[in-house]
């Protein structure tokens, strides 16, 4: 039989994991349009070296790229 102090330990090990849940939730809806504009620049750099990787892509198939490469 379970005795009244390893339920208060067991109560108070649930509200306090319940708590720190709660925390790291209402840190990470803080911290979310940090990590969408952080995103969103990846996602437009990562666009350039591609357009620019397939510029260089047509130009090598049309010859006009330079020959020293």
């Amino acid at each position: 039989m379970r005795t009244p102090e390893s339920i208060q330990d067991s109560v108070a090990a649930v509200t306090a994991s319940t708590s720190v849940v709660s925390a790291i939730a209402a840190k990470a809806t803080e911290f979310q349009p940090i990590i969408s504009a952080f995103s969103g620049l990846i996602a437009i750099i990562t666009g350039i070296f591609a357009i620019w990787y397939y510029i260089k892509k047509i130009k090598r198939i049309d010859g006009k790229a330079n020959n020293n490469q």
